[in-house]
């Protein structure tokens, strides 16, 4: 508790003689102790070629922040957001803010990145293997290999981001088609075992993946929910209206709890509103966390 807090130690020996006891003062300042929070949030309805535009990716990235930083209130110490929609989510300004993150984020921060937008797989070739694709504002073309690389944010991209970013606990989140593919590269380059190892033996990191769909798959957008699918699933158990998913009694929404209920709820909302199921899917290493706080 805050305040000085006493630790007394005392030592029994195998016939039970007590020695004298050990006391030691502690100060805890649980305000100074507590991390803060820090998201990017990242949505696009609007692309340079119209012809890619969507219809609730912005809203989507609007919402999840919303959400997230209301509910995070009382579990960190000060909530830091970066939100870029639209014309202004390009490589540049994203790149930009990441850079901006590296330089502040502490250790014992959470770190939260959302993106809702368009997602593609470049084609393999002999010289790299397949890779995913943020699809940012400048993109005018889903097939231009050059463009990709030039104007598009890879799966790779995201894990040196990752890498150089200190926080110990890391949440990604893409709904974006075809966004599984970012795993395929999470598992093959991101999560040898040394690294594995490494954050199971940190006590208290873990960093995680979650997105809309498979490789192969298409991410829905619903007109009667005004969401992507795979978002509102998520902003149904940031803001407590799952009745699926029970939380415990601290009233946390921990990172595992929000990927086992998406992965139940997704296909069941795909079916309803598109007639075939959409299946999210995760990757994770170390230790599950809280984001928000139910009231």
């Amino acid at each position: 508790m805050d305040g000085i807090n006493t630790l007394k130690a005392i030592a029994k020996s195998e016939r039970k003689v007590e020695s004298d006891p050990i006391t030691l003062n502690v100060r805890f300042d649980g305000k100074a102790n507590r991390a803060n929070l820090h998201i990017l949030s990242v949505g696009i309805n609007t692309y340079k070629n119209s012809k890619y535009n969507l219809s609730y990716a912005s809203k989507d990235a609007q919402e999840f922040l919303k959400v997230v930083s209301k509910g995070g209130l009382t579990l960190f110490d000060q909530i830091k957001t970066y939100s870029l929609k639209d014309n202004k989510a390009t490589k540049d300004e994203i790149h930009s803010v990441f850079e901006e993150l590296i330089s502040n984020i502490k250790p014992k921060d959470v770190f939260v990145f959302y993106y809702a937008g368009h997602g593609v797989m470049s084609t393999p070739v002999e010289t790299a293997k397949a890779d995913f694709y943020i699809m940012t504002h400048n993109m005018t073309s889903f097939y231009d290999e050059g463009l990709l690389k030039s104007e598009g944010i890879s799966a790779t991209e995201l894990l040196e981001f990752s890498k150089k970013i200190s926080a110990q606990k890391q949440l990604f989140i893409l709904d974006a088609c075809h966004s599984g593919g970012a795993l395929n590269v999470l598992a093959t380059r991101g999560a040898d075992n040394r690294e594995k190892a490494i954050a199971q033996l940190a006590r208290n990191t873990g960093t995680f993946f979650l997105t809309a769909s498979q490789d192969i798959q298409y991410a829905n957008e619903s007109s009667d929910l005004k969401h992507g699918l795979f978002t509102y699933a998520i902003l149904e158990v940031l803001d407590g209206r799952s009745s699926i998913l029970q939380i415990g009694q601290d009233k946390k929404v921990t990172v595992n709890e929000i990927k086992t209920y998406v992965e139940e709820r997704v296909p069941e909302l795909s079916e309803k509103y598109h007639g075939g199921a959409q299946y999210p899917t995760s990757y994770s290493f170390g230790q599950d966390f809280p984001i928000v706080l139910l009231k």
